[in-house]
């Protein structure tokens, strides 16, 4: 008896609720919210890895010398060290040359005197600081904590986010995937080189964008799959027949910094001489040899 008078409500509880549901559906409904057809994320488009590769290769081909004027803005300093501290409206210049010549010359608002100046020939590098009257030299491949983290700064890392490197098909091999953040879709090229011992080694993630198919985002990893910098691309713009970015950001989480860098003017394929890509100590500045600094650290090349 009971039975069958507990089947009886539950029957007549689901026909009231389905009474409810039929008479007034916009009651269960709290919100609706209708986009705009201008807000909605562009169509994703199609490509294939040969394809996404064969922009990469396309694009790094393209830039062989870049003269630009810049407006830096460098933020030393993060969320995870407590300190920031962002220097705005710096003006700059970059000049380079592929495969591995850089000179870049930061110059101070209004006054405009210089913050810094720096060279590298992928080697070695010059790193004048005259606020601070330092002149700092050493390997591109050295890397110490400063207090001041735009002494970090290294011309190779800002040549690794301008210059796109090619795919080097004989020891690189290529992954794809897809990505979302937010309402963007992303393909994802991953580049490994795999070693001897058969293990694969990350170099770089390149990141494209799926509703024009631009390169927006690059990742470079080191051995043991350290990540150490992160460049973002905006702002694409035709400088006569070279499509490139206008908008660069530079993370470099180790060294503690980011560097905007928005093009104003560009210049690419143009010879440089040689001497731009030259820097001497300046008189009075304090030489800091960190080659030197290395050897006493380590007497025997430990």
């Amino acid at each position: 008896m009971r039975t069958a008078l507990h089947e009886k409500a539950k029957i007549g509880f689901g026909l009231v609720l389905a009474a409810l549901l039929l008479a007034a559906p916009g009651c269960l409904v709290r919100k609706e919210t209708r986009l705009h057809p201008s807000e909605l994320p562009p169509p994703a488009r199609e490509a294939t890895l040969a394809e996404l590769v064969s922009k990469i290769n396309y694009q790094s081909e393209a830039v062989r010398t870049l003269t630009a004027t810049v407006e830096l803005e460098p933020t030393a300093g993060s969320v995870y060290s407590g300190i920031i501290k962002e220097y705005h409206d710096v003006k700059g210049f970059i000049l380079v040359e592929k495969p591995a010549l850089i000179h870049i010359l930061g110059l101070a608002p209004v006054v405009r005197t210089t913050v810094f100046d720096m060279v590298s020939n992928g080697e070695e590098f010059r790193l004048s600081i005259p606020p601070k009257q330092k002149f700092i030299v050493g390997k591109t491949s050295f890397h110490r904590a400063a207090k001041n983290a735009l002494e970090n700064l290294r011309p190779q890392h800002i040549l690794q986010a301008l210059c796109v490197p090619p795919i080097n098909a004989e020891r690189e091999k290529c992954i794809l995937e897809e990505a979302e953040e937010g309402a963007r879709r992303y393909y994802v090229v991953t580049v490994v080189e795999a070693q001897a011992a058969g293990d694969l080694v990350l170099h770089r993630k390149v990141w494209f964008d799926r509703a024009d198919l631009e390169l927006t985002r690059m990742q470079f990893y080191e051995a043991a799959g350290t990540y150490t910098e992160d460049v973002r691309y905006a702002a694409y713009q035709d400088f006569e027949g070279v499509h490139y970015p206008t908008h660069i950001e530079v993370a470099r989480p180790a060294e503690d910094y980011r560097l905007t860098i928005t093009i104003e003017k560009a210049t690419f394929n143009q010879p440089i001489p040689p001497e731009k890509f030259e820097l001497r100590k300046p008189e009075g500045a304090q030489l800091v040899d960190l080659s030197a600094a290395t050897q006493e650290e380590n007497p025997r090349g430990q």
